[in-house]
């Protein structure tokens, strides 16, 4: 995280806990270290305001998840507790370090120098929780938001001024920016973008598993367990990603049919491009035959002259996993949007 950003010769700092000073907060390190030792073809529903998914980390991030889940529960965002838990998988990794959501900087200390667990994850939660205020109020998308824990609020701003949904080449210029603007350089991967980390968005949602897919019996996937898992896994690192218009891999993003285009291929499915012509080359199967691994077909979603306008990943139990307007994730086949729009169900071969 970072004390403060500027874009375009403004500084923007970001709200931090108003009942802690800095004087305050090395009070408390001392006392802690005693103790311790562009165009959208589907339903315009606005931009995700949370991920959906549980936390898929080890041993000594779970073990945290208490306590997050009092901070975030006092903060009044308790949806966000698996969010936050993979997000402090992303800050601090393997390290043995006890600032387990990186508070330090986000307070204007150095790197580490909170060295308490509560009180890092106190300051985090609130940290989130001001970016994700001012991400909503700026209406940019929850990848914006995400993003903003490890830029700082600027890239709210920046990303308002661009079209309010973040991409890769939007935090790359963003970063680029500031980079410069610091007299900053760096010799690792990230060169010359050495500002913060322009991929954290896709890091911090690879460690989140989608709920709600259906396991029973007579829900398994025509695909296979082995590669139907790989399917959910790779698309998973894609939730909360925005709708990309043409979009056909993560460098771009994704519209509809070139998301699953390119999910599909991890397992050695090869499909057409459009919508259309994945419905075109599937076998058509009826709701009652659909499985986990099928695909969900859409009419009418906008203006063209093609039958399909619209494909997703059927996951089960009235659940779909697709790019639509609303961002990537897992959406409800059954709303009213959906169901007046649906044009069928089809199966590939493995």
């Amino acid at each position: 995280m970072s004390a403060t950003v500027a874009v375009k010769g403004t500084v923007f700092v970001v709200r931090y806990w108003k009942e802690i000073t800095i004087g305050v907060v090395f009070s408390l390190i001392l006392m802690a270290g005693l103790l311790l030792g562009t165009q959208s073809q589907e339903e315009p529903k606005g931009y995700i305001n949370s991920p959906f998914g549980t936390a898929n980390v080890p041993p000594h991030i779970e073990q945290w998840k208490g306590l997050l889940q009092e901070y975030t529960t006092k903060y009044g965002i308790p949806e966000y507790t698996d969010f936050l838990l993979a997000l402090m998988y992303q800050e601090i990794g393997n390290s043995q370090t006890l600032d387990i959501m990186q508070s330090s900087e986000s307070v204007g200390l150095p790197p580490n120098a909170i060295q308490n667990p509560v009180m890092s994850v106190n300051l985090g939660v609130q940290h989130f929780k001001s970016v994700l205020e001012d991400g909503q109020k700026n209406g940019v998308d929850f990848p914006a938001i995400v993003q903003s824990y490890n830029f700082g609020s600027g890239y709210l701003s920046f990303i308002s001024s661009n079209g309010k949904k973040h991409s890769i080449e939007l935090a790359q210029q963003f970063s680029l920016a500031q980079t410069e603007k610091q007299g900053w350089s760096c010799s690792d991967w990230r060169a010359p973008y050495c500002y913060g980390d322009y991929t954290y968005v896709e890091k911090v949602m690879g460690n989140l598993m989608p709920t709600g897919i259906a396991v029973g019996s007579e829900d398994v996937s025509p695909l296979g367990e082995q590669a139907f898992n790989a399917i959910i896994t790779e698309a998973n690192k894609y939730v909360g990603w925005p709708y990309v218009w043409g979009g056909s891999d993560p460098h771009r993003g994704f519209d509809c049919s070139g998301f699953t285009q390119w999910i599909f291929a991890k397992v050695g499915i090869k499909l057409p491009r459009t919508a259309q012509e994945q419905y075109d080359v599937s076998s058509k199967i009826s709701p009652s035959e659909a499985r986990p691994g099928d695909f969900i077909y859409f009419t009418g979603t906008y203006e063209t002259n093609k039958y399909i306008t619209h494909i997703g990943i059927y996951i089960g139990d009235g659940k779909m996993f697709d790019s639509n307007g609303s961002g990537i994730g897992i959406h409800d086949i059954h709303s009213s949007y959906w169901k007046s729009h649906l044009a069928g169900f089809g199966r590939v071969s493995h």
